[in-house]
């Protein structure tokens, strides 16, 4: 009792003592001594009492404080520093500790690793990176900040999903695409689109085998590995609320305004004599009118919005992190639109010095619709061929709504999604839980469950009062399932012997199964708007079902060891058996072995100022890749299936089976070195050596087996290449930075290996082919140019071997044959060039962040352009101004020939698509504390504009030059972003 009346003593007069003490607001600045960025959230605490704040995100704080006070400055990952008030305005500088220098990457399965002593290949990009872009998916936040990661987004419609490729193409066959994890539970590609990107605390990219060699058999293209954010221990509650709205529009009008205009047209029309002056005029007379297509098939100034809301905090034993999203873009073609709302909950608790728990639930509702009027469509992808003199609005200015469009005889794109709706309703859950138990030191053994689920709901229907069809109403419903189930048990075991010697083992299984259902009916007959359910139509009814299953059983094991923080090695091993697969080949075996050395710790190199960091790293091993399309899922056996004959049911046989089917395999030596030079300079170089062996391929055979083709593992792949990440800091200091960067890959590919001892074999109907020796080529008809003489275009003869290009100017022909003339045109498939580069930077309260992509070497058949510039061919459309450059007599050099010739499938079609975008630019200013101060509610405020697809430059005519296909037709094109948002904490 004595004791607790002395210390009731001692505070009081500690407290009238500082009551008594003369004090002052107190300003302040706190910043990171690394490099001059400000710190927020920083607790700056008076000194023998309880009084403390934080600063707010642009490092700022105001206390009250006797004179001759101290400040006890604190922040995670910074070394606390004790501060005499001596003025009113301070800058507090903290130094770093090390383990905030050094972030902890997944690179597979346990507690993960610090980035500085991670063996393999990983790159990591941050939340700054991921979240508030106008965009709905995650994934293009990677294009061009990854080297090697070749991110391409080929629709502008607002839910597409990004094609994503790590150095190179993998597979002739099979996929390309990485594997996504979720916090360490697989997910598939189209989850990432209903999942908010703002709840990733980091995305983190495996590249070589050391890293992804873990994963076996679902590895061979890479890992991409998302991590959700987290509370922080002891953190009081913290809210965020983020608020943006803003439009779409195109990304570029280069191509639609190429087309010519009405006069132009009606000119070209006389002068080829296509019409004659007589009916011109009275063209002219009849429709004066001047239209510019594209702005009424593609909407403007369409809006969007995002609207985010979190709270994150902790306790000392358990940590929250609780989100909602709602996102709304319109697209700029009729019926394009994406409506999504998510919810996340992460719990993180441990219950006590031995163990922890943890359950993370993810959900999301989404509604997309998507147009349906592209490839070969004038009401959609090909519009633009409508002669502009047309117009679809009448004398009054009033739309021609449900009647079709004089002249044009097409309906309003507004009409055709109106009477045509379409939508898919997709429900996603993400559920993630596990226990981890520390029986011993050292020892951890850990449960983890997870589950990928989606529902979607396809609803499609055709209005009985749809012009085209009026009283002949039509409905279908899809209704589509996939869960994917994944149960994970490691045991990972830390130690060190002799203080030099760190050891981790690790041991586990996994077992990962999937299930997709897929129902569908449809009718067709209803005749009355108000009665469009399925029944309502009493003709051609279909009912349509079907089921697909497999599963994977693996047992991993990986051991790690580094001697003194000098030299690392890990090696890894995995065993996977999965049901995809024939029965004489259901298992395979993958390994790893890697090194790194860091060499800064040398002593040669040790006293060397400007040399700050430097480390080798090498790696080799193998991954595998069973990744194929859903009606490949059972290609190892022979099946049948049902068919309706003669009224009746009958069997046949489906597939003939293969059971030697097994994974893609492949092997992957990576050698690279990173370094820091004069505190300023990142530099990270890579090189590596990826072979694909016994590809996925549907191998041709003749029809007389009754098969055209059989899915067998054939042929071999080989890219190499390599990646570099430079980083700068020119400017940094307390109130100001600049931080320039750059990342780049170069990739060469290389076809080994083919079947049935073939040299080349064309892809029907692609316009590419596979030839040993060379990279996937276009094979087209090889354009000599038009004949000065007589107007005709010629084609070089191909020699005879058709895997090498010939442009021999004495063999041409003016004949076209397409079988004939086809050969290997000298042109890549894929882009051996792909990076990004941009700056970071700010002064005070203001910051401006800018992101440029890059392709260089892309190239595309622009389709478009043979229905664009083929007048004679598509007679009465609207053409290129182009084509304005045609033969009309003797000795002219023209790019298109003579009047009346058809423009032909042939190289004039191949197009360099190489392009330079303005992907992200930021312009954000932090509001000051003192302002923030007199609301005693919010503690940091942001307001920020964000663009996305600002500006492009390319040499393409097509739509948009980022379509990541062979063959560009009707492309909903790429559509830039401006939008205004609001942040705050409280």
């Amino acid at each position: 009792m004595k004791q607790q009346l002395l210390s009731i003593f001692f505070v009081l007069t500690c407290l009238i003592g500082v009551s008594f003490a003369q004090t002052r607001q107190v300003t302040g600045k706190v910043t990171s001594a690394a490099d001059g960025a400000p710190i927020s959230g920083a607790t700056v605490l008076l000194k023998g009492t309880s009084t403390a704040t934080q600063t707010d995100a642009n490092g700022q704080f105001v206390i009250l404080a006797p004179d001759a006070a101290a400040l006890i400055v604190r922040n995670i990952g910074y070394v606390e520093k004790l501060v005499t008030v001596s003025s009113n305005a301070l800058n507090i500088r903290l130094e770093t500790t090390e383990a905030a220098l050094d972030e902890v990457v997944v690179v597979g399965y346990g507690s993960g690793t610090n980035l500085s002593t991670t063996v393999g290949s990983v790159a990591r990009v941050s939340s700054k990176d991921i979240e508030g872009r106008p965009t709905a998916n995650a994934l293009e936040a990677l294009q061009g900040k990854v080297p090697g990661l070749q991110v391409f987004t080929s629709s502008g419609e607002p839910s597409a999903t990004q094609s994503v490729r790590l150095h190179g193409v993998g597979s002739l066959g099979g996929s390309s695409t990485p594997l996504y994890v979720l916090d360490g539970v697989p997910v598939s590609p189209n989850s990432i689109v209903s999942m908010n990107p703002s709840d990733y605390e980091s995305i983190t990219v495996l590249k070589d085998a050391s890293a992804t060699s873990i994963y076996g058999a679902r590895a061979a293209n890479g890992v991409i590995y998302f991590t959700s954010k987290k509370g922080n221990k002891g953190e009081k509650a913290t809210i965020t609320l983020r608020s943006q709205v803003g439009w779409s529009n195109l990304a570029t009008t280069k191509a639609q305004e190429n087309l010519m205009n009405s006069g132009e047209l009606l000119n070209f029309w006389q002068e080829t004599g296509y019409r004659t002056p007589a009916q011109i005029d009275q063209l002219r007379q009849q429709y004066p009118n001047d239209t510019q297509w594209y702005k009424y098939y593609n909407k403007e100034d369409a809006p969007m919005q995002q609207h985010d809301l979190n709270i994150s905090g902790g306790s000392d034993k358990t940590t929250y992190f609780i989100s909602s999203s709602y996102f709304d873009q319109e697209g700029l073609m009729y019926r394009s639109s994406f409506d999504r709302i998510t919810l996340r909950s992460n719990i993180d608790s441990r219950l006590n010095d031995w163990v922890r728990v943890g359950l993370n639930l993810s959900g999301g509702y989404d509604v997309r619709e998507l147009n349906g009027w592209g490839l070969n469509d004038t009401n959609g992808g090909l519009a633009l061929l409508a002669p502009p003199f047309y117009t679809p609005y009448d004398a009054n200015g009033n739309e021609y709504y449900d009647q079709q469009i004089p002249g044009w005889a097409r309906w309003s794109p507004r009409y055709l999604a109106d009477k045509n709706p379409a939508d898919r309703k997709r429900k996603q859950f993400n559920p993630v839980g596990y226990i981890e138990v520390k029986p011993i030191s050292g020892l951890s053994l850990k449960v983890q469950g997870g589950l990928d689920y989606t529902g979607d709901r396809y609803t499609t229907r055709r209005l009985p009062s749809f012009g085209s069809n009026f009283g002949n109403g039509q409905g279908t419903e899809e209704s589509e399932e996939q869960i994917m189930r994944t149960i994970q048990n490691t045991a990972e075991y830390r130690f060190t012997v002799s203080e030099k010697h760190n050891l981790a083992l690790l041991a586990g299984h996994e077992y990962v199964d999937f299930t997709r259902d897929f129902f569908m009916a449809s009718s067709t007959g209803m005749t009355d708007d108000a009665l469009i359910l399925l029944p309502a139509g009493p003709s051609n009814r279909n009912v349509g079902q079907e089921k697909i299953q497999f599963a994977f059983n693996s047992y991993f094991g990986r051991a790690s060891y580094d001697f003194d923080k000098k030299y690392f090695f890990d090696a890894t091993i995995r065993q996977d058996a999965s049901s995809r697969f024939g029965i004489n080949n259901q298992t395979a075996t993958f390994w790893s072995l890697g090194g790194m050395w860091n060499a800064k710790s040398e002593l040669f190199l040790k006293d060397i100022a400007w040399i700050n960091d430097l480390k080798v790293r090498a790696s080799i091993g193998t991954t595998g890749n069973s990744e194929m399309l859903m009606t490949q899922q059972y290609s190892s056996l022979s099946t049948t299936g049902t068919s309706i004959y003669n009224g009746e049911t009958a069997w046949g046989v489906v597939s003939p089976g293969n059971p030697n089917l097994s994974w893609e395999s492949q092997r992957k030596l990576t050698i690279g070195f990173a370094t820091t030079l004069l505190n300023k300079v990142n530099f990270d170089f890579e090189y590596y050596h990826r072979t694909t062996d016994d590809m996925l391929v549907n191998v041709p055979h003749p029809f007389t087996t009754g098969f055209a083709n059989i899915l067998e593992n054939v042929g071999s792949l080989q890219n190499r290449g390599f990646d570099i990440a430079l980083s700068v800091d020119v400017l940094s200091g307390s109130d100001y930075f600049f931080s320039p960067y750059i990342n780049l890959n170069y990739n060469k590919e290389k076809i080994t290996d083919l079947f049935q001892n073939r040299d080349y074999w064309v892809v029907p109907n692609t316009g590419v082919s596979w030839a040993i020796g060379q990279p996937v080529m276009y094979f087209y008809p090889v354009v000599a140019g038009v004949n000065p003489e007589t107007g005709l275009q010629q084609w070089f003869v191909p020699g005879e071997d058709i895997a090498q290009t010939n442009k021999d100017p004495n063999n041409v022909t003016s004949v076209f044959n397409n079988a004939n003339l086809q050969q290997n045109t000298g042109i890549k498939r894929y882009p051996p060039f792909n990076g990004g580069f941009g700056f970071t930077s700010g002064y005070k309260g203001f910051s401006v962040d800018a992101f440029f992509a890059f392709s260089q070497g892309k190239y595309l058949i622009n389709n478009d352009r043979f229905f664009y510039e083929n007048p004679s061919q598509f007679a009465g459309f609207n053409q290129s101004r182009d084509v304005l450059d045609y033969w009309k007599e003797t000795g002219d050099v023209a790019k298109f020939p003579r009047y009346g010739q058809i423009n032909q499938f042939d190289t004039s079609l191949i197009e360099d698509a190489s392009f330079l975008r303005l992907k992200t630019l930021t312009i954000a200013y932090q509001l000051p504390r003192r302002i923030l101060d007199r609301s005693k509610f919010f503690t940091g405020a942001r307001i920020f504009y964000t663009g996305r697809n600002l500006f492009t430059a390319t040499k393409y005519l097509g739509p948009d030059p980022e379509a990541d296909s062979n063959l560009a037709l009707g492309v909903n094109p790429n559509t830039k972003q401006s939008m205004f948002g609001l942040e705050i904490q409280f």
